[in-house]
């Protein structure tokens, strides 16, 4: 084949190629500072809030000013992660869920954690989690106090309404800590799973039925143990 003829079909070649490439859409700001912000989550959740914002650039294919561009700052970027990983997963209805009379409390707590357990088990969450009560910058402390809190003080009011018990024969402090007892088994489930990858029980209403049980076991216990020293 002469080279002329070489040339004639390795421009035919460059042609095809350049037309099949794909043609990059120019995005929407909306678009872009989203495409940025789920770069963003993905990269604090494998490498720590102390990652650099010259490496999520390149990662995410845009420069490093663009980011500032959208956000302004490291630190308002970590809030808008904040605000999409703590806050865009969290329901109000939990508390509603909770605090339903017309069901009985071990009921009640197999709906919330089994939705619960819906919004939050994926790994990016648990390592953002974790991440961020390593690097101080007090995303989980804020999530933790501001809204888990209410949430596990709801379960110990139903506690004392569910089993009549008086704050003089269980102190809210130990109570407090029983019901903090049950919320970490499930988180310490998400380290076990997504951080250690160990296995853990698949069948998840049967493993959240389990550690209810569990924590309703005890409390009922408790209760008799109360009324046996009260008869005496």
């Amino acid at each position: 084949m002469s080279p002329a003829r070489n040339d004639l079909l390795g421009d035919r070649k460059k042609k095809s190629m350049k037309a099949e490439a794909p043609v990059r859409r120019r995005l929407a700001p909306e678009e872009r500072s989203q495409m940025i912000l789920d770069h963003a989550i993905a990269f604090f959740a494998e490498r720590g809030f102390d990652g650099q914002l010259k490496d999520l650039a390149e990662i995410a294919g845009v420069s490093q000013a663009l980011i500032f561009a959208y956000y302004g700052s490291k630190q308002v970027l970590i809030e808008r992660v904040y605000e999409k990983v703590y806050i865009g997963r969290w329901k109000d209805s939990w508390h509603e869920m909770l605090v339903d009379r017309t069901k009985p409390l071990d009921e009640r707590l197999r709906e919330y954690y089994a939705d619960y357990l819906k919004a939050i088990d994926e790994p990016i969450w648990i390592r953002i989690v974790l991440h961020s009560g390593l690097s101080g910058n007090e995303l989980t402390r804020r999530y933790v106090s501001g809204r888990v809190e209410k949430i596990l003080r709801t379960i110990v009011s139903e506690v004392y309404d569910t089993f009549k018990f008086s704050k003089k024969d269980f102190p809210e402090a130990d109570l407090y800590e029983i019901v903090w007892d049950l919320q970490a088994s499930f988180l310490y489930g998400l380290v076990r799973k997504h951080i250690w990858n160990l296995p853990v029980m698949q069948d998840s209403e049967r493993l959240i039925e389990q550690r209810v049980r569990h924590f309703m076991s005890g409390l009922n216990a408790r209760g008799v143990a109360r009324r046996h020293n009260k008869a005496r």
